[in-house]
């Protein structure tokens, strides 16, 4: 009997190892209130700041993602990145999922971008704290730059478009 203990603490002290191992490579998303907002949006910041307002429910969202560490890549800008799920924290696991294909590619390097999920009992409050003028669709790009001058827009990104928002 003491045998069969034993076996069976080892396999959950290995299972509990590769479980921990595996979730420290996921991402972990941070929850964001209406309230929360105005810090997180706060300027003037060094460097340009892009938050980016996905979903699970998007089908562009993350294809916008890519393109926006592709372009940082190749314009070579040094810009600060903050990415907002409008997906609740306790989605945390399909997030990841989600993500998951990003997240492993080091050239887009997620894993270094904060991120945030919705954790308001009704979105609209974070959706207006986030930008008042907009209605919801996604994905949602917000620029703010050094100078305190806002962009925002609803769809894919383009290297013209970033750029435009970067120096108008």
């Amino acid at each position: 009997m003491k045998g069969r203990w034993k076996s069976f603490a080892i396999g959950a002290a290995l299972s509990a190892a590769a479980f921990t191992a595996q979730a420290a490579g996921a991402l972990q998303f941070r929850p964001l209130l209406a309230h929360d907002v105005p810090a997180l949006l706060q300027t003037p910041h060094a460097r340009p700041l892009i938050v980016e307002i996905w979903s699970l429910e998007c089908s562009y969202c993350r294809e916008n993602i890519a393109r926006i560490a592709q372009w940082r890549r190749t314009a070579k800008k040094n810009v600060d990145v903050v990415m907002v799920s409008m997906d609740g924290p306790d989605q945390a696991e399909m997030l990841n999922r989600a993500l998951a294909p990003l997240a492993s590619d080091r050239k887009i390097d997620i894993a270094r971008v904060p991120q945030y999920a919705n954790a308001e009992d009704m979105p609209e409050r974070l959706r207006a704290a986030l930008d008042p003028g907009w209605q919801g669709e996604m994905p949602r790009t917000i620029i703010l730059r050094p100078d305190g001058k806002r962009h925002a827009s609803s769809g894919l990104l383009t290297p013209q478009l970033l750029e435009a928002a970067l120096r108008d």
